[in-house]
């Protein structure tokens, strides 16, 4: 009786462990390699969360004031007329108009005011969020104000679609 493995054996057995190695290795290739796709991925969708929650956050605190609101047929804007009353919030200074607008500037998603009443009055400017390949908004109906993000990062390029719905939007 002779002890040991054959030559045949070995050969077998060493056959099925590269074949498993080989597919560890694949595995690990493909994980690899779609992590940073996932992970900018999620990235953009926290970012869109976020410049969601930003222009929310702006119309909506606004919502109480605007008389007007229009959208540019091509989507490009959006613009509305805020009527501030004398008095608010137990804080009285003398009523005004701002015309608002909300588009694209480079890359960037800027809101943009003017004082209506005082032709002379510079306007203002800040930028809601930057890093955005295209805004378009879509004609409001029923008081909500409806839109497409469109983001690109590292290649990866995703669209967001969200609608700020409030009763004071007209």
């Amino acid at each position: 009786m002779r002890r040991g493995f054959t030559i045949i054996e070995l050969l077998i057995s060493l056959a099925v462990g590269l074949i498993g190695l080989m597919m560890i290795i694949f595995a690990m290739n493909i994980f690899y390699s779609t992590t940073p796709k996932i992970l900018a991925k999620v990235n953009q969708a926290s970012d869109a969360i976020l410049v969601n929650e930003l222009m929310r956050r702006q119309i909506e605190m606004m919502g109480q004031s605007i008389s007007t609101l229009k959208v540019a047929t091509d989507g490009r804007w959006i613009s509305f007329k805020i009527e501030v009353p004398f008095g608010q919030n137990g804080i009285y200074y003398q009523p005004y108009t701002q015309n608002a607008t909300i588009t694209m500037d480079g890359s960037s998603i800027v809101m943009a005011f003017k004082n209506a009443d005082d032709p002379s009055s510079e306007p203002k400017s800040f930028v809601i969020a930057k890093n955005i390949e295209n805004l378009f908004f879509y004609q409001p109906q029923n008081g909500t104000v409806k839109y497409t993000i469109t983001l690109n990062k590292n290649g990866v390029t995703s669209k967001y679609t969200s609608a700020i719905t409030s009763m004071n939007l007209r």
